[in-house]
């Protein structure tokens, strides 16, 4: 009985961590894009000049490499998720400060 009882407890413990990274993962996913459609809505605003699109795409790319390389254990570890999340919260400063700079595509001033 007794090792029924820690079977599912090791189970249920297993499902729960899986789904917490996954959830993880998911929203850092949902940043991701939606930092990706502001710097377009910049693009297309003409918020933004060449250069600082291009800076900003390259600190996304940036991000994307370093969840690719964290997720090659296939989990987040709670460090990991901090590390990303704090970098994609830099990221929207910077895509914030960027667009509203008074510099825009066709003046460049």
């Amino acid at each position: 009985m007794k090792k029924i009882i820690l079977s599912t407890v090791a189970i249920v413990s297993i499902l729960l961590i899986s789904e917490s990274a996954l959830a993880n993962n998911e929203s850092i996913q949902i940043r991701l894009k939606s930092q990706e459609s502001r710097i377009q809505k910049g693009v297309d605003k003409d918020q933004l000049t060449e250069e600082e699109k291009q800076t900003l795409k390259n600190e996304q790319k940036h991000i994307k490499k370093l969840i690719k390389e964290l997720s090659k254990d296939h989990v987040f570890s709670a460090t990991d998720t901090k590390k990303i999340h704090a970098l994609l919260d830099q990221a929207s400063i910077h895509i914030f400060k960027k667009r509203y700079n008074k510099q825009t595509k066709n003046t460049g001033t």
